[in-house]
């Protein structure tokens, strides 16, 4: 399938991590992410699971991974926040803010949103303190592989009248 882009605006608040889990519950609640389907094979015992097996490949090992596949999908949670469905697609993702699990993170991390640099501000908007309108353009044409890898996001605040107005979360995840 491969990565997604995502991007989100939400008001100002001083607490940037509180605003990310907020985003990520809203996201949740609203279904806005990738569901992976079940696979049916899941759904069987262990020995109905076994049945199935090839018997030539017991001597490969390749048998002993498919089962110990098995087995890691039967600890799976069942999603009921986003931590659980995160936790329950651990090799697609949810392609949205969601698979920010760790939160934010001063400087670019697996799975967290961090602060563009100023640098990276002044480069982006010609200011250290960017208007909304100006953060939602540059959002949209926006390549986070540019100052991300995979499975992280950035954020920035916008400014109206030299006062903090919006953060803005932009990133690539899921797989």
């Amino acid at each position: 399938m491969g990565a997604s882009g995502w991007s989100y605006s939400v008001t100002y608040q001083p607490d940037v991590a509180a605003a990310l889990e907020q985003l990520r519950q809203d996201a949740y609640t609203r279904g806005a992410y990738y569901r992976e389907e079940p696979d049916p094979l899941y759904a069987l015992t262990e020995d109905e699971f076994r049945a199935r097996l090839d018997p030539a490949d017991d001597d490969s090992g390749i048998n002993e991974c498919l089962l110990d596949e098995w087995r890691a999908a039967q600890r799976r949670p069942k999603p009921i926040d986003p931590d659980t469905l995160f936790a329950a697609q651990p090799h697609s993702g949810t392609h949205s803010i969601i698979d920010m699990a760790r939160g934010v993170s001063a400087k670019p991390a697996l799975f967290t949103v961090s602060p563009l640099t100023d640098e990276q501000t002044l480069e982006f908007f010609k200011t250290r303190t960017p208007a909304p309108d100006q953060v939602v353009e540059w959002m949209k044409t926006f390549d986070p592989f540019s100052v991300r890898e995979r499975w992280q996001g950035a954020y920035v605040v916008s400014y109206l009248d030299g006062h903090p107005e919006q953060i803005h979360f932009s990133g690539f995840s899921g797989d």
